[in-house]
């Protein structure tokens, strides 16, 4: 195993992949010689070319629209969109054409595409700062993937490029710093396959993305009281991986769903429901961004985002109506609330 920065995981699947299939090509805004707008493409230009590494304007639809395409021509694109907000240019393409393909076509063509999309709050506003992960979800013939670690990233990056038919990749502003050890060998990681990243028997805490780091950091402040949870990373969101959620949700019995995004008809909301027909008794609580814009103010932005401390209390609050743990490890303060701005 190497430690490599997030950024540099994704550089050497996209590198192993290039190399390997003279097919794949990258497209986006400032990838070439700019190196992408996190880092994450640096040296490929000077290594592979202009013809493999083209820059696109400002016109996140023509790029889509390129890619699918290039990818029903027989070459396999992956497409950045710097801002995942901005990949609602792009859906017509992507939704209509790419995802439809093959069901159009009765299975004679096929979109072998990437679109790697970067969500996730970072003081850059409200146009630039959201996580729709729900609103692809619901698209019949995309298949939807976030990591959370070096490792991952790399492995199921690899893992999209040599898929049949459209990804979208999604990875988060607040992760590209982090390190962590990738395999020092070639390794894909399928798709629909969660993984436990912590062990516990109170409850279970599922995330994605950088919500799976701060669900991390929640059960370390829970396990301080006596609280063991379980934390599990979804890393595929399309299709998911019911088999290892339902197992952690019949050992625990109580299932907190976290997600940077909307709760309404989130993330959350259909894990809940699912895993709720799945198992039986099964108690469910959700969280998620409070439903307004991201700020751009770094205080209101934490305001409108949960963090670790929020996650913690919110399952404290689940287990509680359960009186599921000693009374010791619980604390009466009410969960942060997350309304409508203007509800009452």
């Amino acid at each position: 195993m190497s430690r490599l920065f997030f950024r540099e995981a994704l550089a050497r699947a996209m590198a192993e992949e290039m190399a390997r299939d003279p097919t794949v090509i990258l497209m986006g805004q400032d990838i070439a010689a700019h190196g992408g707008s996190y880092g994450e493409t640096r040296g490929l230009f000077q290594r592979f070319g202009a013809a493999r590494v083209r820059n696109t304007p400002v016109a996140e639809a023509v790029t889509v629209g390129l890619a699918a395409g290039a990818a029903a021509a027989g070459l396999r694109p992956l497409a950045f969109i710097t801002y995942l907000d901005f990949l609602m240019l792009g859906l017509d393409p992507l939704v209509n054409y790419a995802a439809k393909l093959r069901f159009k076509s009765a299975g004679q063509l096929t979109a072998p595409m990437v679109v790697k999309a970067t969500a996730g709050a970072k003081g850059q506003g409200p146009t630039h700062a959201q996580s729709i992960e729900a609103w692809l979800m619901n698209v019949p013939g995309l298949t939807v993937l976030a990591p959370a670690t070096a490792g991952d990233a790399y492995g199921l990056l690899k893992t999209a490029m040599r898929a049949p038919g459209p990804v979208v990749f999604i990875d988060h502003k607040r992760l590209f710093p982090l390190g962590g050890e990738v395999p020092d060998h070639e390794e894909t990681i399928p798709v629909g396959s969660a993984v436990v990243r912590r062990g516990g028997r109170h409850l279970t805490i599922v995330a994605h993305s950088y919500m799976s780091v701060l669900a991390l950091e929640a059960a370390e402040l829970l396990a301080a009281s006596g609280i063991e949870a379980e934390v599990i990373d979804l890393r595929s969101l399309w299709p998911l991986d019911w088999e290892t959620l339902a197992a952690s949700a019949r050992r625990t019995g109580h299932a907190l769903f976290v997600e940077e995004g909307q709760v309404v008809c989130g993330v959350g909301a259909e894990l809940a429901f699912g895993l709720q027909e799945r198992v039986a008794g099964l108690r469910v609580g959700r969280l998620g961004a409070r439903r307004a814009p991201v700020a751009a103010s770094p205080v209101l932005e934490a305001y409108t985002i949960p963090d670790a401390q929020a996650i913690a209390q919110a399952a404290r609050q689940l287990l509680a109506r359960a009186a599921a743990v000693p009374a010791s490890g619980l604390i009466a303060e009410p969960v942060r609330e997350y309304r409508e701005v203007g509800s009452a």
